[in-house]
């Protein structure tokens, strides 16, 4: 795994971690954001590895999906798919 994958992880489990303590106090739209930011940042740990570049500079997760899905063929199942759209809200 290369390094930047890593670190794109990381970050990912720290966004998630902040958004489950949110969540745990009530503040739903900070906990959404955390958890969007966290997507993203997995989205774009798994662009590196499957598509072997850089990922694209944006944040909308159903656009990074999309991108990811045609350049490597990678598929979330359709109930996932569906709840990108939700937290891409």
């Amino acid at each position: 795994m290369r390094r930047e994958t890593e670190l794109w992880l990381r970050t990912a489990e720290e966004d998630l971690l902040d958004s489950r303590s949110f969540f745990t106090s009530r503040r739903y739209f900070r906990s959404a954001f955390f958890a969007q930011q966290a997507v993203e940042k997995v989205l774009k740990a798994l662009f590196i590895e499957m598509a072997r570049e850089d990922p694209p500079k944006i944040q909308s997760v159903t656009e990074l999906y999309r991108i990811l899905k045609e350049k490597t063929g990678f598929k979330l199942s359709d109930e996932l798919e569906e709840q990108l759209f939700v937290l891409n809200k």
